[in-house]
């Protein structure tokens, strides 16, 4: 198992969804950096994107509920683990310490991110997901930019097609 911090989290046009992106929190191999992206829904990616921009709300959002019906249930978020892949879905746990007692709870893991960045729980992933799953970060992010990069040719495509057809 290894432990995870969240480097970004970005936007994808195309799919019209968030993208978490986790590098190993201890790099041994600089020149080999590897990513985990996890596409998630826009709700998800954007209540994370609200707690890394520290915003506040008057009431609590949901994953600020879920942290506090656990807190208030005597309950500690210990850690989150990204467990597994399969047929394309990520499966995550949350690992809540209460007294002696320790629950896992099945999670997506936008939701247990989202739980961890609130209680400052550390993120681990399964040897087996990273090996499935990482890919390199220069590779990543290139593809990325080219994706972006088509899409707005397409757009600007369209556009003058519109124009010369008036």
């Amino acid at each position: 198992m290894k432990k995870l911090k969240l480097v970004d989290l970005i936007f994808d046009e195309i799919t019209q969804m968030g993208i978490m992106l986790f590098e190993e929190e201890t790099i041994t191999e600089p020149q080999q950096v590897k990513v985990l992206p996890i596409w998630i829904g826009i709700f998800e990616a954007q209540s994370i994107m609200f707690k890394l921009q520290n915003l506040v709300f008057p009431r609590p959002l949901t994953h600020d509920l879920l942290k506090n019906c656990i807190e208030q249930l005597s309950g500690k978020i210990e850690k989150v683990i990204i467990t597994k892949i399969q047929d394309n879905t990520f499966y995550a746990e949350i690992h809540i310490l209460r007294g002696s007692e320790k629950i896992i709870i099945d999670s997506r893991p936008s939701d247990a991110v989202a739980l961890a960045i609130r209680a400052d729980a550390p993120i681990y992933v399964s040897d087996e997901v990273m090996l499935t799953a990482a890919v390199d970060k220069e590779e990543f992010m290139k593809e990325q930019k080219d994706k972006l990069l088509r899409q707005l040719l397409e757009v600007a495509e369209t556009e003058e097609d519109k124009k010369l057809k008036h």
